[in-house]
């Protein structure tokens, strides 16, 4: 590949990365999609508050003052319920919110009650939610609804399959229409429509409200060590990295311990086969093979390798799924820090504070089919810390800004950061980034109980399950690797000359 090549592929993947990454996370009603906690169940990407978030016409989080509201009483055949919009669209048109999305819920009033409206699911389709807008150059638009739901709180299954949308009551609804903001658009009437066919108690007052979610808070990028460093040509010189890599030779193997014989990786610069494009010459290919679970296991450990065990690191590197990145059967490891010390914190070896710990990065299960959120994967992280029962590990979405809900066959930047607890107290901190947006932060981790145990390891843990093993070959790449005691951010793309 020629440098004058490799130059514009970084500048258009550092571009991308950012820009991809930092969009909408699609919602959908299926198994996978909106629930009770989560607004993307298959990434564990969670609510803030069980039921949904939403901002009311003042802009006030969970706040009582609705964009319309109408009240549903008995039901002696269906009704159509009509919403004024106008004015939550004309918020969609100026940046605020989430285009697309209502939120409906019960206000306050002496109707108690929950009304049935038909969904999109139902077999009579002339019944189906739609969105009418009237714009102020004549033209109008109607939209079908392309996923409706109801929390059914406090339960974790969906209730998107369902063929009528319950709200009322502690029950809230959202649905999700095609709308896409056009710049200089005016609009001069917006309509919700909805079906009630049933009504329990006494009926039910139902505001109009706006969907709050995390990707409609701009998010900076946060620019680290690497920034000063083109590509990451001599990072490793930094005072505060301890060890670098960007896959160009076999050596990098040898700061790296406990290689697991099944492992099966390999470096290259080419695998159009998977969709590999490279982001700086060669990079790491590994594999998960059909009806295994291991594609790579490996140690960094900081006692050999730096001379010490810290009590706080960051970990970064650049993560690419190939073609066949398909995890239909379960989800698995990726990459993070562990403090296991051949005792616990792995393998159903459950942390107690004194024997172990580990936050490995985690990929999460796929739920087959089509869907808007298809051309997606999740990844979090999979933690074992002190907790009251044993078993297996806690697996956490990355759920802020950005989230951890990524594209196949594009680069991002990940990173992970680990400061240990003091012992005995639960303000432990485990952050992650995403092309350095904050994807993550806990600040309540507890990963000890002593002062014997720290970061023991970087372990690049690459795993299918569980116990299932991969019902098909899986591939990913990793390149650009850097562990450090300071924050590492994106790579530094080539200058424009």
């Amino acid at each position: 590949m020629s440098v004058l090549r490799l130059r514009v592929l970084v500048l258009v993947f550092a571009c991308l990365g950012v820009v991809q990454a930092f969009a909408q996370v699609p919602l959908t009603d299926r198994p996978d999609g909106m629930t009770c906690h989560y607004y993307s169940a298959g990434a564990k990407l969670s609510w803030k508050q069980n039921g949904g978030d939403w901002v009311d016409r003042e802009g006030i989080l969970y706040g009582v003052k609705p964009f319309d509201v109408r009240s549903v009483k008995r039901l002696d055949a269906p009704q159509i319920i009509r919403w004024d919009a106008r004015t939550l669209v004309e918020k969609w048109l100026s940046g605020e919110g989430v285009p697309g999305v209502f939120f409906l819920r019960p206000v306050e009033s002496p109707l108690s009650g929950v009304v049935d409206f038909v969904s999109r699911e139902s077999s009579n389709s002339s019944m189906h939610p739609t969105l009418a807008i009237e714009w102020v150059d004549g033209k109008s638009t109607r939209l079908s609804v392309q996923a409706d739901t109801n929390f059914a709180c406090p339960t974790y299954r969906s209730t998107g399959s369902a063929e009528v949308l319950n709200v009322g009551g502690k029950r809230s609804g959202i649905l999700v229409f095609p709308f896409k903001p056009e710049h200089g658009k005016k609009v001069r009437s917006a309509v919700l429509e909805l079906t009630a066919v049933k009504q329990y108690g006494n009926g039910a007052q139902i505001g109009l409200f706006n969907a709050d979610l995390p990707w409609t808070r701009e998010a900076e990028v946060s620019r680290g060590i690497a920034s000063g460093f083109t590509l990451d040509r001599g990072i490793s010189q930094h005072a505060e990295v301890l060890y670098a890599t960007s896959f160009e030779s076999e050596s990098w193997l040898s700061s790296w311990t406990d290689l697991r014989p099944t492992s099966t990786f390999d470096l290259v610069e080419d695998d159009v086969e998977s969709g590999f494009e490279p982001l700086d010459g060669k990079a790491l290919r590994v594999k998960i093979l059909e009806g295994h679970n291991t594609g790579i296991s490996v140690h960094y450990r900081f006692a050999s390798a730096s001379g010490g065990e810290p009590d706080e690191a960051y970990f970064r590197y650049y993560l690419r799924l190939g073609n066949d990145w398909n995890p239909v059967a379960d989800g698995g490891k990726l990459p993070g820090f562990a403090g296991t010390y051949g005792r616990a914190g792995w393998g159903m070896r459950s942390s107690d504070g004194y024997n172990g710990w580990s936050a490995r990065g985690a990929f999460f299960r796929q739920v087959p089919g089509e869907s808007a959120a298809s051309g997606f994967r999740g990844i979090g992280s999979y933690v074992y810390q002190v907790k009251d029962s044993g078993g297996s590990g806690e697996q956490i979405g990355w759920d802020q800004g950005v989230s951890g809900l990524i594209r196949k066959n594009q680069w991002y930047s990940v990173e992970q950061y680990v400061r240990m607890n003091t012992p005995g107290k639960s303000d432990g901190v485990l952050r992650a980034w995403i092309d350095g947006r904050l994807a993550l932060e806990r600040l309540d981790m507890r990963y000890r109980e002593i002062d014997d145990l720290h970061i023991e390891s970087v372990w690049m843990d690459i795993y299918h399950g569980g116990t299932a093993r991969a019902p098909h070959t899986m591939t990913l790449y990793i390149d650009n690797l850097v562990i450090s005691r300071g924050y590492v951010g994106p790579v530094a793309a080539w200058s424009k000359r």
